[in-house]
């Protein structure tokens, strides 16, 4: 918000909290550490409930236990005998006995706030003990003429360490007295319809209501708050992306009869749609301002084959180029992509570079020279890329593979390792309103169509209890020399649930298909023997791989003609068309078999039902969406990273989204000191 802030000038709201009167050096680190920077970061701490302290003239039992304030008639003070039990204050209120009990204690203080024989004011928890009225401890204690301090409807804040509620409460009600009128930035006649408070008045209606009323407002209050910071979000996206745009230095001049001669080379037709989106990069690339741009496209559009000849233009131009992915065996599989396309052209020295964290110590040091020097040209890595010591040479082009595997933080480091374009990558179609509303800072290009000779995947859903007749089609398969993948949800046995695991399953098929080579691989494995089973997978030296879903995305076997996925229904749509996506890749018939148990609920059997009648992963994108909601959905590309003080996405996903479109509609009239 703090544009916003800055657009009405209300800057000081910005200023450090150890600006506040009664907040010295130690507070302000106590702040600091719970990320209260700022005025306004305390203004949005928001309260997570309300007490109410009842004010009673008489005293009622049946209404108890209750949080009351009461008029109390001190009489004596009674110590302890040992440590461990509290001091009781006998006193009396309106004709019935009261004994406040208190297990820590100063002697000097009692007098004042206990006075004995006279009238105080108390407020706190009344309970009954057998029939004798009890206060343990309570909030307030005040003299009759000072009730005024204590409220009627309490604030009670998240725990903040080392500071108690009433030190937030005085420090915040401090800041909303102070507040200056602050000018509205929303249309007049949005505000109208929405029958919000200003936000000042919703900052007041939080943190100091005065009586039921106000409460009644705050649920109003709260929501204007929660979508002034997704309006936020969405206006600072924007600004980003205009502010990339103008940012010079990024052009590429490569080689574009290279890229030509790749494309006439290679074993397949690019469609019509790859060399639109190839097009589109290039042409970014070529241009002074910094490329920021999605690509997306459905499961086997071939994103991947464009993206690589991208990064051969960069790397024609004399730049290096990243490619991050999210697993291990993604980042194999994009190498080995890319020495198959330059292979064809017998293209070397490129010293193609692959970073992982599972990387010994003497392996890690000798790659990261040869990234620093700039011998790597391409280096295809995992979350190690955007490590502090990773540094390189030249640095022109950044490609982020599965996106929502990865935060927005991590993405800004690597691509701040250099004058970085950058593309991220989706695994699976994006639902129109929700790429444009996350990726607002961005632009959009998509790949809607498949190549040609893909043929349909035939898919069938399969109780576990006829596991038996799926074993017999997938025998006669691979006697036929095809070869299948067999998911499991779990690597190992979890007595938390009953779903299936590949380490049991691996060795139930092993016996089953003694005929037959089964292999096993999970994201728990080490490197190198992912690899290995990968290859031998690749080289047909396997007839079923058992993994987990470490193979969703980017493994290319055109002879694997079928999919096993067990515990279909506990996956979401588009995990499973991803994973469906593995096979199809040859031009023989390809199956997926979506193994369900037990009794299946009406939305799953809806999944399925999906699943068997369309193809089309943008159409299965917008039924997801419909299906889980765009909250989930969200909640899902959003990768669990916090962004927001007061909601996350997944609470209020209409909030979310009107907040885009009234960004839309307004940033042209936001205020020029914005």
């Amino acid at each position: 918000m703090k544009d916003l802030l800055k657009s009405v000038g209300q800057e000081y709201l910005l200023d450090s909290v150890s600006t506040l009167k009664g907040i010295g050096p130690k507070s302000s680190k106590t702040l600091s550490q719970a990320s209260i920077e700022s005025v306004l970061d305390l203004l949005l701490l928001l309260p997570r409930k309300y007490k109410r302290r009842d004010r009673w003239f008489k005293v009622d039992k049946r209404l108890l236990p209750r949080t009351v304030t009461i008029e109390v008639l001190i009489k004596n003070h009674i110590y302890p005998k040992n440590r461990r039990s509290p001091l009781r204050i006998s006193a009396e209120t309106y004709g019935s006995p009261l004994i406040i009990l208190l297990f820590s204690f100063n002697k000097a203080q009692l007098k004042n706030y206990y006075p004995p024989g006279e009238n105080i004011v108390i407020s706190g928890d009344l309970t009954l003990d057998g029939s004798k009225l009890t206060m343990i401890h309570p909030d307030y204690s005040v003299k009759p003429d000072e009730i005024y301090k204590i409220p009627e409807i309490e604030p009670i804040y998240p725990s903040v360490y080392g500071l108690g509620n009433k030190f937030l409460q005085k420090t915040v009600g401090n800041v909303i007295n102070d507040l200056n009128s602050i000018a509205e930035w929303y249309p007049k006649k949005f505000i109208q319809v929405k029958n919000w408070p200003s936000f000042s008045d919703a900052l007041s209606l939080i943190h100091m209501p005065k009586d039921n009323k106000d409460l009644s407002c705050i649920i109003k209050a709260r929501k204007r708050l929660i979508f002034d910071e997704f309006y936020a979000h969405h206006i600072k996206l924007d600004k980003f992306r205009r502010t990339a745009k103008k940012k010079e230095g990024f052009k590429v001049e490569g080689d574009k009869v290279l890229i030509k001669n790749l494309i006439n080379n290679l074993s397949f037709q690019l469609t019509k749609g790859q060399l639109n989106a190839l097009y589109e990069i290039l042409d970014d690339i070529e241009s002074e301002p910094k490329m920021n741009r999605l690509l997306q496209g459905d499961v086997g559009s071939g994103k991947t084959i464009v993206v690589l000849l991208a990064a051969m233009f960069v790397v024609s131009g004399g730049h290096q180029v990243a490619i991050m992915a999210p697993t291990e065996v993604l980042a194999m599989q994009h190498a080995k992509s890319l020495k198959d396309v330059l292979r064809a052209q017998e293209i070397n020295k490129l010293n193609v570079t692959i970073l992982t964290g599972s990387d010994n110590r003497s392996e890690r040091e000798k790659k990261l020279l040869l990234i620093s020097c700039g011998e790597a040209k391409i280096v295809i890595g995992t979350h190690a890329l955007f490590q502090s010591n990773v540094h390189f040479h030249n640095l022109r082009l950044a490609v982020i593979d599965e996106q929502h595997k990865f935060g927005v933080m991590q993405r800004f480091r690597l691509e701040k390792k250099g004058n970085v374009n950058s593309i991220i990558m989706s695994a699976t179609p994006i639902p129109r309103s929700l790429a444009l509303t996350l990726f607002s800072d961005r632009d959009l290009t998509t790949i809607k169509e498949k190549p040609k000779n893909r043929l349909s995947i035939e898919t069938l859903a399969i109780s576990v209890k006829k596991i038996r007749k799926l074993l017999d089609k997938l025998s006669k398969q691979m006697s036929e020399g095809q070869q299948v993948y067999w998911v499991c949800p779990l690597i190992e046995e979890n007595e938390d649930t009953h779903l299936s695991n590949s380490n049991d399953r691996f060795l139930y098929l092993r016996n089953e298909f003694s005929r037959f080579k089964v292999g096993l691989i999970h994201g728990q494995m080490p490197s190198a023997d992912k690899e290995s089973e990968l290859k031998k997978f690749n080289e047909r030296k396997i007839d079923i791989l058992v993994s987990t879903t470490v193979i969703e995305v980017g493994i290319d076997n055109p002879n694997a003609t079928a999919i096993v996925i067990e515990n279909a229904n506990r996956f979401g749509l588009s995990q499973l068309h991803q994973l469906r996506g593995r096979v199809g890749r040859g031009n023989k018939k390809s199956y997926c078999f979506l193994v369900y148990d037990g009794n299946l609920s009406d939305q799953a059997i809806q999944r399925l039902k999906i699943m068997k009648e369309t193809q089309d992963g943008f159409e299965i994108a917008e039924k997801d969406m419909a299906l889980r909601g765009s909250g989930d959905l969200l909640g899902t590309m959003q990768s669990g990273h916090k962004i927001f003080k007061l909601s996350e996405v997944t609470e209020e996903p209409e909030l979310f989204l009107e907040a885009y479109k009234l960004a839309q509609d307004t940033k042209t009239t936001v205020p020029k000191r914005y």
